[in-house]
């Protein structure tokens, strides 16, 4: 029955793509949460995520690459430190395979992180359509950035409305990651709250920048309001300290951006008095996930100064517990985990310190790249994306923001709104010049 199905589903995904590039994207993009769909092709496993991105690449490569050669090359000429940056990236990853002691289930683990999320940029920033930013697409299966937000924001709305049923029906709970109760926080599709933070956090602040731009179409403005109320209303009921945090300054920081300077003052104002009055009754439960956070660094900077090769290679690809945490585990104290919770950590380990350095270089340049687009070209934009990466950052610092299949993409698709945005407005200022 299986095999029927996706064999239907592929060939549905394959007609819609040839037909209507843009809306098999949508489909793509709104369905990122479908890598919780798991099988086996033949010896290996896959999902269903991997299975439509395969087929829309497929599509892509017969249909559009060659037209899209120019806008990557102009990429690539243009913005050096960006392109250096992703090949340090993708090529420390690939070694990465090989550091680990199992490079078998490595290799599937480098496919989804790092080589389909790349390839899907490489795709996207090439069907991005050239001239105004916000301009309807063409008939020509170009796909625009108000298309990618867009599609982005819908891909929340079964995240948010599964929390939500969990919160007031106590239904709908997938197996948890723990052993003990849940304390009513909501997990959605997922196996804990803080991976709903983690998709929703940097999601709700793309959304409020639709909400800021004011569609003329009053009911897509209804749409993008209640998407942001039913992903804040979500967000609060996952309980992650670290995700109101990050939203919140992300929150902050666009205030700030866009003009309202009183009001973001008066926001840290009441933000510092709110921290001083909870700090007394910060929990036991909060204050142990920071400890074990310190623990979690501790063993991983101890192991990265052990060698020289530890220090430049890491562990390999999905090896941090076998690796790290083994030697010093005790399920009483803490619970088995796969990254050490910390963004410059979390890489360091997985893909070495030059994949380190080459994501360093890519957050580098998006944000210079967000923060041109703000001084010169699209002021709303420009603040989303920076809320959006500042919070993705933040939440960084004790999570795992990029090491799963669903935020990878969501990584290199907002890296496509960017350096699309860009690489489009060069080109219809040089055909204007």
């Amino acid at each position: 029955m299986l095999p029927a199905l996706l064999i239907a589903y592929s060939a549905l995904l394959a007609f819609l793509a040839s037909r209507n590039f843009r809306l098999a994207v949508g489909v793509f993009i709104i369905s990122l949460p479908s890598y919780l769909i798991r099988f086996n092709i033949g010896p290996g496993p896959s999902t269903l995520l991997e299975l439509s991105f395969g087929i829309l690449f497929l599509v892509w490569l017969i249909r559009y690459a060659r037209q899209d050669i120019a806008g990557l090359r102009s990429l690539t000429s243009d913005y050096k430190i960006f392109t250096v940056s992703c090949f340090l990236f993708l090529v420390s990853s690939f070694v990465s395979i090989f550091v680990s002691d199992m490079w078998w289930a490595s290799l599937g683990q480098w496919r989804a992180y790092f080589l389909e999320p790349m390839l899907v940029f490489i795709m996207l920033v090439g069907r991005i359509r050239k001239g105004v930013t916000m301009a309807p697409v063409d008939a020509a299966g170009r796909v625009s950035i108000n298309d990618l937000i867009l599609f982005l924001a819908l891909s929340t709305i079964p995240v948010s409305l599964v929390a939500l049923a969990q919160k007031f029906t106590g239904a709908l709970y997938p197996p948890s990651l723990w052993d003990d109760s849940l304390g009513g926080r909501v997990t959605s599709f997922f196996t804990s709250p803080n991976a709903v933070g983690l998709y929703l956090g940097p999601l709700l602040l793309l959304t409020l920048g639709l909400i800021w731009q004011r569609s003329k179409r009053r009911w897509l403005f209804i749409v993008y309001c209640l998407l942001f109320i039913a992903n804040l209303a979500a967000l609060l009921f996952t309980k992650s300290l670290g995700a109101w945090i990050a939203v919140g300054i992300g929150l902050i920081l666009f205030t700030y951006l866009i003009g309202y300077k009183k009001t973001t003052l008066t926001a840290l104002v009441a933000s510092a008095a709110l921290i001083i009055s909870v700090l007394p009754s910060f929990s036991l439960a909060k204050s142990q996930s920071l400890a074990n956070r310190l623990t979690l660094w501790r063993y991983s900077w101890s192991y990265l100064t052990e060698s020289p090769k530890n220090f430049l290679f890491g562990t390999g690809l999905r090896q941090f517990f076998r690796k790290i945490q083994k030697p010093h585990y005790d399920a009483k104290e803490l619970e088995r985990l796969i990254y050490p919770h910390n963004i410059f950590l979390n890489f360091w380990t997985e893909i070495g310190l030059l994949g380190l350095v080459g994501f360093l270089g890519l957050y580098f340049s998006l944000l210079v790249t967000s923060y041109s687009l703000y001084k010169h070209s699209d002021k709303i934009l420009g603040a989303t994306l920076l809320a959006t990466l500042l919070a993705i950052l933040i939440h960084g610092l004790i999570d795992v923001p990029y090491f799963k299949n669903d935020l990878a993409f969501v990584f290199w698709i907002i890296a496509t709104i960017i350096m699309g945005t860009a690489t489009a407005q060069q080109k219809s200022l040089a055909k204007i010049g």
